[in-house]
């Protein structure tokens, strides 16, 4: 069989007709096989070939893969879901398109954000739960829930003085994230919990079992959960009490908790157990929730998508695609650049981007900082200090000048005694030395590494 035919029995196949991406291929590739064919070069031809086969053997495993998700949507009746928790939104006032807001998502928008294991992994939650998860504050949702009361008695949402530290202050939707959740209205027990157990106990032995994917609850997931529920006039966990696992404020030694007190008529965010009123602690499992869909970007970060370059080889809109379903991330990207470090993807693993500082003099907007403040910035900004392995390997290719000098991450042992790697400048070259990590100077920062993974 020779390519013209291989090709034309591919195209009569179910693989060709019902795939976007082997048609696609086909088309980019077909004249070029054809060319090598007839070219006579049966070692140029064969290579090409298999570099088709494989991207053939790719785009066919991504189909089937897309099939099989569209199928669990379609048995968990996601699609249903997804239209009666938009009206959710709508009346408790989250989706108003009020101007600057993030629309929630599309759909098909929603169904790209999981992968097929995440889905495969939902359909053993129980009762399966689509929900749209707006990136705006907690006390945002609370007002929600408090300025549209449907249940009889219904009283304002009780808060622990915890829920209102260190969460976000925005009020405006800057994006959307979806999710999955067990939806049960009184979760039943999780295989291998002993409830018997203390609550910090069976949290870590909870975290260790989870299956790859799988997550617990938040207050931003559980407050949509409560408000779906509400709407639907049977309120959540008026028999139990779900642990927020997975909230920031959780700690090994205490978990935030939540659930419905009905002798309140109320939603409780609370910090310590109200089991003996309440009934049993039982966890919640989720997936998703990974990228953020409709993100409002800020001028700075649409500044820095704008002027992005990329290597050679490296499809530049899938690297903003991956930055832009990581707002967090992006933001990262843009305090690199702003201070001057010139961000580059350096390297390119088969699930993320690497970016590094590549500025040739130490980023000016970090300079006079000594080793705890710069470990500190670099947290601030969600990245990581550069180690001298990669600082030795980008030194030489992107002609760092030996007039600025910068901190190296250190290792404890180093630390523990006053000390921090730091570049210098010596008799005209760059050379690496330990430092008392108290020193600052105007010629010395710190360069950073951050990691975006990228989107399927």
């Amino acid at each position: 069989m020779n390519i013209d035919q291989f090709i034309s029995k591919l195209e009569t196949s179910d693989a060709y007709r019902n795939n976007g991406r082997v048609k696609k291929l086909v088309s980019e590739s077909r004249q070029a096989l054809v060319d090598l064919a007839s070219g006579g070069d049966r070692d140029a031809f064969m290579a090409e070939f298999v570099k088709f086969k494989d991207r053939l053997d790719e785009c066919l495993n991504k189909g089937a893969a897309e099939a099989r998700k569209a199928e669990i949507f379609e048995e968990l009746g996601f699609y249903k879901q997804y239209n009666e928790h938009l009206k959710t939104l709508m009346e408790f006032g989250l989706y108003g398109g009020r101007e600057g807001e993030a629309l929630p998502p599309l759909f098909t928008e929603i169904i790209e954000t999981f992968t097929l294991e995440q889905l495969e992994l939902a359909t053993t939650f129980q009762e399966p739960t689509l929900l749209l998860v707006p990136e705006n504050s907690f006390e945002s949702k609370v007002k929600a829930m408090d300025n549209h009361k449907i249940i009889e008695w219904q009283h304002n949402v009780f808060l622990d003085d915890v829920f209102s530290k260190g969460d976000s202050s925005s009020e405006k939707i800057t994006g959307w994230k979806a999710i999955i959740v067990e939806g049960a209205e009184e979760m039943g027990p999780k295989e291998g919990d002993d409830e018997k157990t203390e609550l910090p106990d069976r949290v870590k032995n909870r975290k260790a079992m989870r299956r790859p994917g799988e997550k617990g609850m938040d207050r931003h997931a559980y407050s949509m959960l409560m408000m779906e529920s509400i709407e639907n006039r049977k309120p959540i966990d008026m028999k139990t009490v779900t642990p927020l696992d997975d909230d920031f404020a959780s700690t090994d030694s205490k978990t935030l908790q939540a659930h419905w007190y009905d002798g309140a008529g109320r939603v409780h965010f609370v910090k310590d157990s109200l089991a003996i009123i309440n009934g049993p602690v039982r966890f919640r499992s989720s997936v998703g929730g990974d990228v953020v869909l409709n993100a409002v970007l800020t001028p700075d970060q649409k500044k820095v998508l704008d002027s992005l370059e990329v290597p050679e080889g490296v499809d530049l809109a899938e690297v903003k695609k991956a930055l832009k379903a990581r707002p967090a991330l992006l933001e990262s990207l843009t305090k690199m650049t702003n201070t001057g470090g010139k961000p580059r993807i350096i390297e390119v693993q088969e699930d993320a981007y690497i970016f590094a500082d590549c500025s040739e003099s130490s980023p000016l907007g970090r300079r006079y900082q000594d080793y705890a403040g710069a470990e500190e910035m670099a947290k601030k900004f969600g990245v990581e200090m550069m180690n001298i392995g990669m600082y030795g390997e980008l030194s030489g290719k992107y002609k760092f000048t030996e007039k600025t000098g910068d901190w190296i991450r250190t290792p404890d042992e180093n630390r523990s005694e006053g000390m921090a790697l730091s570049t210098s400048p010596m008799n005209g070259k760059a050379g690496l030395i330990l430092v008392s990590d108290k020193t600052t100077s105007n010629l010395r920062g710190w360069r950073g590494v951050l990691r975006v993974p990228k989107v399927s």
